[in-house]
């Protein structure tokens, strides 16, 4: 894939930009706009996402997504199997699942902004809508604090679908999310499922199932 290597010729040749753009906020805007514009020679469908390095002795993080649409995964792949060496980016085909968990459990976790209000992925509750038994999706109901103030902003929904595949994985989103609505948190939780614990939900759907299990949602 020719243009897969030619993005890859021009990252690295622009990497330590990129990485003061992203981590430092130079030139920003120029920057970025130069990275999506030979991004998107590949693909205008697939995305990435950044991510800061846990430490400072480790690199930055360049996820390439395509958000599960499974024709897209070749590129995905190869955008990782063709990548150079690099100094400050360590790149990954597809989201994979969160593995640090351990703040989000316990709510000490960092909350997401939008202007005045905030919530943290711990303060985030799952429903379960539907469950289609065949072909093993789910259509779920997420439920956010302030989200009456909140369903304004324009990238709300996205982000929360991020948030959820980040929590899931890019492969297992694909796989097992049918649809996502989202709702205001109601006053009780009783009944809900906290997000981060999606993922155990769905190995437990998938585990009674197959073993024929008869079950009630």
């Amino acid at each position: 894939m020719k243009q897969i290597t030619k993005f890859w010729n021009w990252f690295r040749d622009n990497e330590e930009a990129i990485k003061n753009a992203f981590l430092l906020g130079i030139n920003t805007d120029e920057v970025f706009t130069h990275l999506l514009r030979n991004y998107h020679y590949i693909s205008k469908r697939i995305g990435f996402l950044i991510y800061a390095p846990d430490k400072d002795s480790e690199k930055c993080k360049i996820v390439f997504t395509a958000e599960g649409y499974r024709k897209l995964f070749p590129k995905i792949i190869a955008l990782e199997d063709q990548a150079p060496k690099l100094k400050h980016f360590m790149p990954q085909a597809f989201i994979k699942p969160m593995q640090q968990v351990t703040r989000i459990k316990n709510g000490t976790d960092l909350p997401c902004s939008y202007e005045n209000y905030e919530f943290k992925i711990s303060d985030l509750q799952v429903a379960l809508i539907d469950y289609n038994i065949t072909n093993k999706q789910l259509k779920i109901k997420l439920y956010i604090p302030n989200y009456n103030q909140l369903k304004h902003f324009e990238e709300l929904e996205r982000d929360l679908k991020f948030l959820v595949m980040e929590i899931i994985g890019e492969i297992a989103f694909r796989k097992h999310i049918k649809n996502i609505e989202t709702d205001q948190m109601p006053r009780s939780i009783n009944g809900l499922l906290p997000l981060i614990e999606l993922p155990d939900y769905i190995d437990y759907l998938y585990k009674i199932n197959a073993k024929g299990t008869t079950r009630i949602i």
